[in-house]
């Protein structure tokens, strides 16, 4: 079966930390020299007129988690790996080491086109972007089902959530400064939805009955693409997939960033502060299906303890055989019938707030908050930071950052000299592998990097 698919693929993601995505580093947030820096707060300018390279003007990799790899994939024999699945790996051990949700949030932002100039009073930006906004919520019950199995007759879990939507947004921006040292921006958004999926368990109990587990459970899902999306249902009606026919009005919406400025030198000389909130808005989507379980208990055997004496079988097999059980978990039934349902866009802030050293202008410190609010993959972030320019065309920062997903350091360089800009850098480096360069703790790593043209003076 195939309709238990949204929580095979969460448990393939956890397991395998496939968490790859794209978005603006917060890194570069106080280098006066970075040109995406507008997508954060839209009252920033850039020092230059510049355009993006198409494609690569800001493109990287992430992985955030309240978990890592480490929790899921285990060392055995001779630089081997093993899930958590496997007899040698104590449930005590595991479970022990899990917090009460597993958390993982992935967020995609790539820069198709981008576009910055000076003009009308101020400066002025264009953006085409790819967004993808991801969060899974596991609860620790699940887990213990799946490793303790037959040593307890009765479990219980709620609250499991995979939540994902996918948009292109079209972005016009402008800033100036409306007072002396006070500057303020805005950036206007129209979202082109490309999909929407959403699934919850409200409740899921498990009793054994004669020899086997009855599943009695909640639980709901919603699914929207670009086109008009429709679910393939086997003859008791549940679903084995969905299809796509691109034949109805595609989804759009609206959002808008405001982000403005303010620079004390006339109180404290080097001392600024900044704030914003982006992604205010929503999506309309306008053909969207419906998912269900009935009030009816499943018959279930139970996740399988995976033997692998022989270290034969792959991790990628494994995690196909925990995937092949969950399917068995879970009976969904889907409605053809669609509707408009509006959602809306995790809305981020950000506080922050410099001091150049009197004795060393080009040299910064700086500290900066981000909160992202959302019911799946809300997040906070708090990091220092350390801020160099020694020359005009080169910038440096290293931060450390606490935040929902753990603790670590950054860093970003910037190359900007007279025709040419690129940018580098990382708000969280993997500091801590096991022999088999498994990430140990918390998995959080990103990757960014950006080409832009600037042109025109600086200034």
């Amino acid at each position: 079966m195939k309709q238990f698919k949204y929580i095979a693929a969460a448990l393939v993601i956890v397991s395998s930390a496939l968490n790859v995505g794209a978005q603006t580093a917060k890194s570069s947030y106080f280098m006066d020299g970075a040109f995406h820096n507008t997508q954060m707060n839209p009252a920033m300018k850039a020092e230059r007129n510049f355009i993006s390279f198409p494609v690569l003007g800001n493109m990287g990799v992430s992985a955030n988690g309240n978990v890592g790899l480490s929790n899921f994939l285990h060392p055995q024999g001779d630089n081997e790996l093993v899930t958590f699945m496997h007899k040698s790996v104590s449930a005590d051990d595991f479970l022990g080491d899990l917090p009460s949700t597993t958390k993982i949030g992935m967020n995609f932002d790539m820069t198709l086109f981008a576009l910055g100039f000076k003009g009308f009073g101020g400066y002025n930006t264009l953006n085409l972007t790819l967004r993808s906004q991801m969060g899974i919520n596991l609860p620790k019950g699940m887990f213990e089902f799946m490793k303790r199995g037959f040593s307890k007759n009765q479990y219980s879990f709620s609250d499991l959530n995979v939540n994902s939507m996918n948009y292109a947004a079209i972005t016009i921006g402008h800033s100036r400064e409306i007072i002396e040292n006070l500057r303020v921006g805005v950036n206007l958004k129209y979202l082109i939805g490309l999909g929407y999926a959403n699934f919850n368990v409200d409740k899921m109990n498990l009793t054994m009955q004669d020899d086997v587990w009855m599943a009695e459970s909640y639980a709901t899902g919603s699914l929207a693409t670009i086109g008009e999306a429709r679910w393939e249902l086997d003859e008791n009606g549940q679903i084995d997939d969905f299809d796509m026919q691109f034949n109805s009005p595609m989804a759009s919406g609206f959002a808008v960033d405001f982000g403005a400025t303010y620079d004390f030198k006339d109180l404290v000389d080097g001392l600024k502060v900044s704030a914003s909130v982006t992604d205010l808005g929503f999506i309309n989507w306008k053909h969207m299906i419906k998912a269900n379980t009935k009030d009816a208990q499943v018959r279930f055997e139970g996740f399988k303890e995976i033997d692998i004496d022989d270290f034969e079988t792959s991790v990628e097999d494994q995690l196909d055989e925990i995937k092949d059980d969950a399917e068995e978990m879970m009976e969904l039934y889907g409605s053809q019938q669609a509707e408009s349902k509006r959602t809306n866009l995790a809305a981020t802030m950000y506080l922050g707030a410099e001091y150049e050293m009197p004795f060393y202008k080009p040299l910064s410190v700086g500290i900066l908050y981000t909160n992202r609010f959302s019911d799946v993959n809300g997040m906070y972030d708090f990091r220092g930071f350390l801020t160099v320019s020694p020359l005009k065309w080169f910038e440096a920062s290293v931060n450390y950052g606490v935040s929902t997903y753990g603790s670590g350091f950054g860093w970003m360089l910037n190359f900007h000299p007279v025709g040419f800009s690129m940018f580098l850098g990382s708000d969280f480096m993997i500091t801590d592998v096991s022999p088999q360069f498994v990430p140990v703790n918390k998995l959080n790593a990103n990757f960014t990097f950006g080409i832009s043209i600037p042109f025109g003076r600086r200034g």
